[in-house]
């Protein structure tokens, strides 16, 4: 919890809000080419192959034309992290909150793809997704020490968290 003023909290929301709706643009184009790709008859006819086959010189071989096709159908991870770079801009999402978000994109394509995943999900209006960040030293939430205590920074907002725990202890000796 934070003691946030309440226009701040709702400037942070609609950044959220922004970033749930660039990356239900992502599944669209990710899910309509997935879908793409699981109709064609030698996707599928190859995807029987590999589960049956026993001798694993034949089951690589059909490893790697699965992987020829996912190419040629743009069902990638460079494929999915490219396209949300137009899209992250469209929408004015910090690039390196659009890559976290385009990995959790891509995490549900390969669900499909690899394992027993059937089709890629939007997220609900009000299912804000969690604004973190994979690169520590670039954009995302900067953590500081004020006052002995915490303090984090989306954008230009600054705030501080209300609750004192163990957790904020141990992160304020590590800043």
């Amino acid at each position: 919890e934070t003691n946030i003023p309440q226009d701040k909290a709702r400037q942070i929301f609609a950044h959220a809000d922004r970033l749930r709706k660039a990356g239900n643009e992502l599944v669209a184009i990710m899910r309509n080419r997935y879908t793409q790709l699981r109709r064609t008859k030698r996707y599928r006819k190859l995807l029987l192959l590999y589960g049956k086959e026993k001798d694993e010189l034949k089951r690589k071989k059909y490893a790697a034309q699965l992987k020829d096709m996912q190419k040629r159908y743009d069902v990638t991870w460079n494929f999915c992290r490219t396209a949300m770079i137009p899209i992250g801009k469209k929408y004015s999402v910090h690039s390196v909150f659009a890559l976290t978000k385009a990995e959790d994109v891509w995490t549900g394509v390969q669900k499909c793809l690899y394992r027993n995943g059937k089709i890629l999900h939007f997220s609900k209006y009000g299912d804000y997704p969690c604004l973190r960040a994979k690169q520590i030293d670039r954009g995302g939430i900067p953590i500081s020490r004020k006052d002995n205590a915490l303090r984090c920074r989306i954008g230009g907002m600054g705030f501080g968290l209300k609750i004192k725990d163990d957790f904020q202890q141990e992160e304020i000796n590590a800043v």
